[in-house]
């Protein structure tokens, strides 16, 4: 079932002047740049955020509304004009042929608008050792300069592959935080990995 490109929820569980203390002590435990992130994001008592993510078997979907329930602010899929097969080997083959050519498939429109937003979660299942072209495409049309970056993938058993290392070069100017890698091979079955990880980083108290 698709999901709508953006939801809003009705409760937000974001932080609050409250919690900010808190934050800024989980961020300082990182080093100063995610410090400085939580501090940006706590200055007003409250912040803008936006979980996009990239999702083909469902995993990624999963750990994203978890974050999205836990932080509230608004989500949204990335989704490709042209659907990938319901097929594993068929999307594997795929993939494939658009990384060697070096093909950005096209995504649906109706994606907010990430200048909006004072922190942005993106997640997504690694391809061939990163993350998918349509993934990239996305990420070389934004400018996420000075926002607060925290980015997940889902994955068989190849962790962040070499996909943070693409985020930090697409974004130079983002301030990311620790990213987060999760076990999503026949689905996640411990989603509790994503609430000790925003806590890690600043973001939940």
């Amino acid at each position: 079932m698709r999901s709508s490109p953006l939801k809003s929820p009705d409760r937000r569980r974001w932080l609050g002047a409250a919690g900010c203390a808190a934050a800024l002590s989980a961020a300082g435990a990182l080093g100063s740049r995610a410090a400085t992130a939580a501090d940006r994001a706590c200055a007003s008592g409250s912040s803008r955020v936006l979980v996009l993510y990239f999702t083909w078997a469902g995993s990624a979907k999963a750990v994203a509304e978890e974050i999205h329930r836990l932080l509230g602010g608004d989500i949204a899929r990335l989704e490709p004009q042209e659907p990938y097969p319901a097929e594993y080997c068929a999307t594997v083959d795929r993939a494939k042929a658009e990384r060697e050519s070096g093909v950005r498939p096209a995504l649906k429109s109706g994606l907010p608008d990430a200048a909006r937003y004072d922190v942005i979660v993106i997640g997504h299942p690694i391809w061939s050792g990163d993350m998918p072209q349509a993934v990239l495409g996305f990420m070389e049309s934004q400018d996420w300069t000075g926002k607060t970056v925290a980015h997940f993938t889902t994955h068989g058993g190849s962790g962040l592959g070499r996909s943070h290392d693409t985020l930090r070069r697409l974004q130079p100017g983002a301030r990311l935080t620790e990213p987060l890698a999760v076990y999503g091979w026949g689905g996640v079955r411990d989603l509790s990995s994503a609430s000790k990880w925003l806590r890690r980083i600043g973001l939940l108290r």
